[in-house]
């Protein structure tokens, strides 16, 4: 089964889709509806890789600057670059929404395992902090604050079995700058 991401290149975004078929793996670049066999080595214990796309190579050197972000340089070149897995247009805008009593939700973007819940009732969290990890496809998902604000409710626990969907905490937001319930 492919998988997608949401690559952002200095600004630019891109979908990228990856099949993993037995022991290859194959690409699929924004609306380019054909395949291109790719294999990502790295370099001893180094920043270097080289990225073979369809047996030609290209070298790549790359500095993390955090989990999801990093920047590559291909030849002179200079790239910030983020990358995110995939969700439908629909599905992000749902987890930014904040309900007209103050409220956010934070939702399962997939089916899953709960591995860690990093948060607790009462806790003060800020926008993109890390709530919850949940495991799908052997591959572990940070699940991060949608809003600034308190969390009100957890509704799973270490362990849990989630479905894409599933709200698993909640969040009275922050005000907004100038945002006020007094007239």
């Amino acid at each position: 089964m492919a998988e997608k991401y949401l690559v952002h290149l200095d600004g630019e975004s891109m979908e990228i889709e990856l099949d993993r078929d037995g022991e290859q793996t194959l690409a699929r670049f924004g609306d380019d509806d054909s395949w291109h066999q790719v294999d990502l080595q790295q370099v001893l214990a180094s920043g270097l890789y080289v990225l073979l796309m369809d047996n030609r190579p290209i070298e790549l050197s790359v500095e993390p600057r955090s989990r999801l972000s990093a920047r590559v340089t291909v030849g002179r070149h200079r790239l910030e670059a983020v990358v995110e897995r995939w969700r439908p247009p629909s599905a992000r805008a749902k987890r930014r929404t904040v309900t007209k009593s103050g409220k956010a939700e934070l939702t399962a973007p997939m089916t899953g395992s709960v591995v860690e819940v990093l948060c607790s009732v009462g806790q003060e969290v800020a926008e993109g902090d890390v709530l919850m990890v949940i495991e799908s496809m052997k591959m572990n998902n940070e699940l991060r604050a949608p809003v600034t604000g308190t969390v009100t409710s957890i509704r799973a626990s270490d362990g849990d079995r989630v479905q894409s969907g599933d709200v698993l905490a909640e969040i009275e937001a922050a005000p907004v700058n100038g945002d006020s319930d007094a007239d």
